[in-house]
Parts: C-alpha cells; structure tokens; sequence
C-alpha cells in the first residue's frame, strides 16, 4: 500500500481514528466520525487495529486503515454535492464487509450510543439517506460480509441500508445505477469502462489501476458529462502509487 500512514498498531477503534487523524491521513469530520462507528475488531481476526493489509478468505485481502481512510476523503466531496436525495454507493470487492458497512454508516448512523464523539447525533452523517451495493466475485467473502455485520452492524441489513451479492466487479451492479461513488478495492488491469458508466454525472469512482505484481495508481475518476465518448467523460486523477490485489473477472 502507500506510505501515508507509519506502520503500527493502536488499541482501539476510537484510538485508531485518531492516529489517522494526528497523521493527516483523514481530515474531514464526516469521515472522522463515520470511520468511529465502525469497529474493525467485527471484520478481522488479527490484530484489527494494525496500519498494514491482511488476508481474508479466498486469497483476498482487507486494505490498511489508512487506505480506507483515504478513499473516504476522497469520495466524500461526490456525496455532499449530489443532488439525490436518496444517496447510491457501490463497493466493488466487498471482501469482509468493513468498507460497505463505513459506507451504510454515512446514511444510517447508529442508535445504540456507539456513535463515536457526537453520541447525540442521530441524523445521517451526510444529511441524506442512501443505500449502499456490495459485491464481490467469491461468493464466500459475500457470506463473511454479511456474517461480520450482523455481529455488530446488523441493522444496516436489516434496513436495506446495505445490500450484499456475488457479482463481477468489472460489470458492476448495472441495475441500481447510477451511482454517487463507486469504491473498488482491487486492481483493474486497465479501465474499467463498463464499470466507470455506472457513475452519476458528477460521481466519483476511486481505483486501483495496474497489472498485478508491476506499477499501480490508485485513481480518482470524476464522471463529468454522458457523451458516450469515454475520453471526454471522465476526469482521471492519479493519486499514489500502490499495491492491490487484482480484480478478477
């Protein structure tokens, strides 16, 4: 992954959250607070807290905090200016579930008082309701996801917060589009056209973009018009240099 953040690990949710604020990692309070109401601890089985990718089932990894951290703030600016009313977010690889539950969290925030630093606040994060779509191409990370959130999170099923299915991350979830913002937690080869046409007008996709074992980027792509010309439709912003797992088809 990149090197925003210094190895290490902390003691709590709470505690990490802060770590990734003292580092300049996170600095937006809506991703501060929604990044609080969700425990790692539900989503991993070692040391939850540590700043480093780990496995998962299937050859499959959990990104580090600061990296979840990171495509947050970048996919956050997409969310306050949409003009819906009813937010739609899609993450692609859901893997464990931690990332599609922080992103529930924006639009169902908790009741239980386990809200972090507001515990008073009971609207949504962001203002808005919204649903969230998780996919993943192994149909066991799609259980595990679902297993993790009920432990903690259940609610967010229970709503229809969050919606879980075993998909082809290149084909995206075509039949809730558009979306607000797409996250994809492993990396394209190349870009993933069909994927990236599922973004609203004004919605952000943030990518890894790179053959697995050589150079990736990881990417912020801004859909800015509908021509159908996918040069002049999207606004491609490279961020950091990482490494992702590859998203298979």
């Amino acid at each position: 992954m990149s090197l925003l953040f210094s190895s290490g690990s902390s003691h709590n949710q709470a505690n990490l959250v802060d770590r990734l604020r003292r580092e300049g990692v996170v600095t937006k309070p809506q991703v501060i607070q929604v990044l609080k109401q969700v425990d790692r601890a539900h989503y991993i089985d070692f040391d939850p807290y540590w700043d480093s990718p780990q496995g998962i089932k299937c050859g499959q990894t959990i990104s580090a905090p600061h990296m979840h951290g990171f495509a947050c703030e970048e996919m956050l600016d997409a969310l306050l200016e949409s003009p819906r009313e009813t937010l739609k977010m899609l993450d692609v690889g859901c893997g464990s579930g931690y990332l599609t539950a922080v992103m529930g969290r924006w639009v169902k925030p908790r009741d239980d008082g386990k809200g972090g630093d507001d515990q008073q606040q009971r609207q949504p994060i962001l203002g808005k309701t919204g649903k969230v779509y998780g996919i993943d191409i192994h149909e066991r990370l799609v259980q595990l996801s679902r297993e993790n959130m009920e432990k903690d999170d259940a609610d967010l099923l229970e709503s229809g917060t969050v919606l879980l299915k075993r998909g082809n991350g290149w084909e995206g979830w075509p039949e809730f589009a558009p979306y607000d913002t797409i996250h994809v937690g492993a990396a394209a080869d190349g870009f993933p056209t069909t994927l990236a046409s599922q973004l609203a007008v004004g919605g952000v996709m943030v990518i890894p973009i790179g053959p697995d074992g050589v150079h990736q980027y990881f990417y912020r792509v801004k859909r800015v018009d509908e021509t159908g010309n996918d040069e002049k439709d999207y606004q491609l912003t490279r961020l950091m240099g990482v490494r992702y797992v590859p998203l298979v088809h």
